[in-house]
C-alpha cells in the first residue's frame, strides 16, 4: 500500500502546485485587466464608429474653407496696405 499512497501525494502536490500556479496567474491578469479601462476607452476615442458613417467632410469642403480662409488673410493684408498707402516699388 505505500507504494500507492506515495504516488497519490506525489499527483496531490503536483496538482496542488498547478492550481497554485492558475491563481496566481489568474490574478495578475485581473490586476493588469484593471488599469486597462482608460487605456482602451482612450484607443476607442480615436476609433471610427457608427457615428462618423454620417460626419462626412468632403475634400471640396476642405478646399473651400483653405480657399476662403486664404482670401480672408489676402483682403487683410491688402486693405493694411492701402491704408498705408504703399504704391509699391518703382
Amino acid at each position: 500500500m505505500p507504494q500507492i499512497a506515495e504516488p497519490i501525494t506525489s499527483l496531490e502536490q503536483e496538482l496542488e502546485s498547478r492550481i497554485e500556479w492558475l491563481e496566481n496567474g489568474l490574478k495578475e491578469i485581473a490586476n493588469k485587466t484593471l488599469g486597462l479601462d482608460d487605456m482602451i476607452q482612450a484607443v476607442l476615442d480615436g476609433e471610427p464608429t457608427t457615428a462618423d458613417e454620417h460626419n462626412v467632410v468632403r475634400i471640396s469642403d476642405v478646399n473651400k474653407e483653405i480657399a476662403e480662409e486664404w482670401n480672408r488673410d489676402r483682403e487683410k493684408k491688402i486693405n493694411m496696405v492701402q491704408s498705408i498707402g504703399y504704391k509699391g516699388e518703382d
